[in-house]
């Protein structure tokens, strides 16, 4: 399935786009809608493919939708995570709540050497405030969605845990990019993590096969701290990202 396909299969991204007054063609990532827009419109056919295996299993009796919610790591200027809320809403009654983390201050530093070749502090930086415009402008549903500021750490999602109560995950998308965000951002998620769990991983395969960097890294290690953790590739998605399904916990 192509992203046109996409938006032409699910009614209220059709209006969406009517809404827009520029064409599919903004939708898709390609130009800007008014300057809100995706860096990787690959996920976006990557969540519909998701929402449709959790819609699959609805069907076979097992409901990953109904107390569970949608998990977003890197919201950049929030197209993605707007988008996942328009489409969510046409799989199992709409009852998935959305949760998106992000700094809103950019990336942090890069520790790493490759990484720190390639990103630097503060890139891809986006303010909460221009976020929460762009959904509001959007027409997303503030009531489905909760974001959190601040840089990635144990100690940032240990008081979020003290603070909110956070439902099993149904689809969790990481887009970090950098090795030391995803690290916590894995800690994080495993408690939230059931069988059935998709996770989409934007960046895994963005500095090659390497296992000494980035996310890959990351969760090389996490799998070799919880050896009961199971998972399956389901699928790539663009030329980096990877989507796996979670099997054992």
């Amino acid at each position: 399935m192509n992203l046109k396909s996409t938006v032409k299969s699910i009614p209220v991204l059709g209006k969406a786009a009517k809404r827009a007054r520029a064409g599919l063609a903004r939708v898709f990532g390609l130009e800007p809608l008014g300057g809100f827009y995706t860096l990787s419109p690959d996920v976006l056919v990557a969540l519909v493919r998701s929402l449709e295996l959790q819609q699959r299993a609805l069907a076979s009796g097992r409901d990953l939708f109904t107390g569970h919610g949608y998990y977003e790591f890197g919201i950049f200027n929030g197209f993605s995570f707007w988008f996942a809320e328009q489409i969510s809403r046409q799989f199992g009654n709409g009852s998935l709540k959305l949760f998106g983390f992000d700094s809103f201050e950019g990336l942090p530093e890069p520790i790493l050497r490759l990484e720190a070749s390639v990103f630097s502090a503060g890139e891809a930086r986006r303010s909460y405030e221009a976020v929460i415009a762009n959904l509001k402008r959007w027409k997303a549903d503030l009531t489905r969605i909760s974001l959190f500021r601040g840089f990635y750490s144990n100690e940032m999602f240990q008081a979020l845990e003290q603070q909110h109560c956070f439902p099993p995950i149904s689809i969790c998308l990481i887009d970090v990019e950098l090795y030391n965000s995803c690290v916590p951002v894995l800690e994080f998620i495993r408690p939230l993590l059931v069988e059935g769990s998709i996770l989409l991983f934007d960046d895994y395969n963005q500095l090659g096969e390497d296992n000494s960097e980035g996310e890959r890294r990351a969760l090389f290690e996490f799998e070799d701290r919880y050896p009961t953790f199971g998972k399956e590739y389901l699928f790539n998605y663009g030329w980096e990202g990877i989507a796996f399904r979670v099997t054992s916990i």
